[in-house]
């Protein structure tokens, strides 16, 4: 779907599937790559728990891999984004230094979401307040405010 998608575009794209370790060598080991679909997840809003994406130096960090400091002038302002809102406590202030994080990765695309899970969730008529949510746990987010209807 992707490559066809793509081509229609323009842009002439051969899709390679690999088994998962070999995907991973190829990015982490050889960088033998262009381009890579990979499911980076996380269930917490909390950027913390991706520090290893977003820091340049991190692990798991997919574009210009392996870097003892910063490639590029964004990535260097990234990351001491990220260091100072892990360290600050006023959540205003963190969400706006998280904000600023995901402008420079909407302006440079370094990595580019193309999917977001469909999720169908279902309750009876009768079980009040229930506003299913984008986000795991996407039925008992709000379990303090569900509540039984009387359906007589």
């Amino acid at each position: 779907m992707i490559q066809n998608d793509l081509s229609q575009l323009g842009m002439n794209v051969h899709v390679l599937p690999l088994e998962f370790r070999a995907l991973l060598d190829r990015l982490f080991q050889t960088h033998d790559y262009e381009a890579c679909i990979l499911g980076l997840g996380n269930s917490d809003v909390d950027p913390n728990p991706e520090m290893n994406v977003w820091l340049s130096s991190g692990g798991t960090h997919v574009w210009n891999p392996g870097q003892s400091r910063p490639a590029t002038a964004w990535e260097a302002e990234m990351d001491s984004l990220m260091r100072e809102q892990l360290s600050t406590l006023d959540f205003a202030k963190r969400k706006r230094l998280y904000d600023r994080v995901q402008e420079l990765v909407a302006t440079s695309l370094p990595v580019i979401c193309i999917a977001s899970p469909d999720i169908l969730v279902g309750a009876k008529n009768d079980l009040g307040n229930f506003r299913p949510a984008i986000l795991d746990h996407y039925t008992l987010w709000n379990v303090e405010e569900l509540y039984w209807r009387d359906m007589k």
